[in-house]
């Protein structure tokens, strides 16, 4: 069990959705747009976790003006259909329902356009479970996460000592560090137990329900 926690911090793709379908899709989109071949599989993931600014410049060399168009063809596609295909993953719902009952602030804090965070958990009625939706604008510009962290927890008025971050990324490790905050890595999404070790996390579970145990100690 996780001492003295009240709050919880939750990154969005990978963590309480698998996005990858509607985000691939209209990555692919894009680059069909631009001329290019569909990147592969594994590449595509990468994508998923940083801010989308960082993937296209640090991925393909992308300059910064080439950027935002791409940015602006990927949501072209994103905002009609593809966070449609967003998929929340199983036992998601009941963590976040018990986790309230038992009287936990939550929030996400996620590099994903805020926009598209709410009309995702409206989608899927999931929206009532959270306290503050922690997300980026559409200005494109790379936000540090302990910064997106630091903002949820002011929102809730928590200190970093009540506060708790999950996440599936090396990004959500680094972030949490950075405010001051213990993560709790998922192997269920786009990440790897090695990722998690080399980076630190500070607990690493499988599924959503150890998400429960550590938090309630049941």
């Amino acid at each position: 069990m996780i001492p003295d926690c009240k709050a919880v911090l939750f990154d969005f793709d990978g963590t309480l959705a698998d996005s990858s379908e509607g985000i691939f899709k209209s990555l692919i989109y894009a680059f069909q747009c631009d001329g290019k071949p569909a990147p592969d599989d594994a590449t595509l993931r990468k994508f998923i976790g940083p801010p989308i600014y960082d993937s296209f410049k640090t991925l393909f060399g992308y300059q910064d003006d080439k950027i935002d168009w791409m940015i602006e063809k990927y949501r072209e596609r994103y905002r009609k259909t593809g966070y449609l295909e967003t998929k929340i993953y199983d036992g998601i719902p009941a963590l976040l329902k018990t986790l309230r009952e038992n009287g936990f602030k939550i929030a996400t804090a996620s590099s994903k356009p805020t926009v598209f965070i709410e009309q995702i958990l409206k989608e899927h009625g999931l929206y009532e479970y959270f306290d503050y939706i922690g997300g980026t604008q559409f200005d494109n510009i790379s936000s540090d996460k302990s910064v997106i962290l630091k903002n949820a927890m002011a929102s809730l008025g928590v200190t970093a000592q009540e506060t708790v971050m999950v996440g599936d990324r090396l990004f959500d490790i680094l972030g949490a560090k950075g405010a001051g905050v213990p993560c709790i890595a998922v192997l269920y999404g786009f990440g790897s137990r090695a990722e998690f070790l080399e980076y630190g996390a500070e607990y690493i579970v499988e599924t959503p329900a150890e998400i429960e145990t550590l938090l309630l100690g049941e």
